[in-house]
């Protein structure tokens, strides 16, 4: 990896870190497809190492206003997700997994945008994070189920909800992968320089939430899970 592609990676990250310190998800949505082209070492591992860092820095800038019973019920129901995300892999192709669950947040995010909101409940909640976790496992897009499920919560609450979610799913992943021995000696140097665009990351976002608290938060979420939707279909269709 030459030293500008480092530079350039950098900043996306920065821009990808800022961008969830400001919504609560979303990060690597952004930030992932771009540095997999900058150059392939930046991804999967090196930035799997450094999320949980992020999820617990902004974890802890909003810690006393995370939904405790939401958050209980969605991590219950991502267990399962992720294990039948795993089956499903052995399967089904990805591609039409892309493509149905292109359409489903498509539809979610219409029918929310419309005015028709579940309420939400145990089951819900469960229904949401299985979800995730099914969409992380297969097409490694598990943000947005989750982030539609809280979309109407206050900012902080969003924001530290998500951020514990994304804490506890993606140490899982990092410790499950660990453990087969998929990190090597140049993942955690890239992961070193990834250290520096999470704190610039959560520095910026800081100043940026207000505005977006106020009133533009649900649209944000309405439209990068649409991004994501579209993203998906791409992918799958192409």
């Amino acid at each position: 990896m030459s030293g500008l592609q480092l530079a350039f990676g950098l900043v996306v990250y920065a821009i990808g870190c800022t961008l969830q310190g400001v919504l609560g998800f979303g990060g690597g949505l952004f930030a992932v497809p771009i540095l997999a082209l900058i150059h392939p070492d930046f991804v999967p591992g090196p930035v799997l190492m450094v999320n949980p860092l992020l999820s617990g820095l902004l974890s802890m800038r909003e810690r006393g206003s995370v939904d405790r019973h939401g958050l209980r019920w969605a991590l219950t129901g991502r267990i399962p997700g992720v294990l039948l995300g795993a089956v499903a892999l052995t399967v089904v192709a990805e591609e039409r997994l892309g493509v149905l669950f292109g359409v489903l947040l498509l539809a979610s995010v219409a029918l929310k945008a419309s005015g028709v909101h579940a309420e939400r409940t145990p089951r819900t909640l469960m229904a949401a994070g299985g979800l995730s976790g099914f969409m992380a496992t297969t097409v490694a897009v598990g943000g947005p189920p989750i982030a539609l499920a809280f979309h109407d919560l206050p900012g902080p609450v969003l924001r530290a909800t998500l951020s514990v979610y994304f804490l506890a799913g993606t140490t899982i992943s990092l410790i499950v992968l660990a453990l087969a021995g998929q990190f090597g000696t140049s993942d955690l140097v890239v992961a070193a320089w990834l250290v520096l665009p999470v704190m610039v990351g959560v520095a910026l976002s800081g100043p940026l939430r207000g505005p977006l608290d106020r009133g533009w938060l649900a649209p944000a979420v309405y439209v990068l899970s649409s991004a994501a939707a579209v993203v998906l279909l791409i992918r799958s269709l192409a």
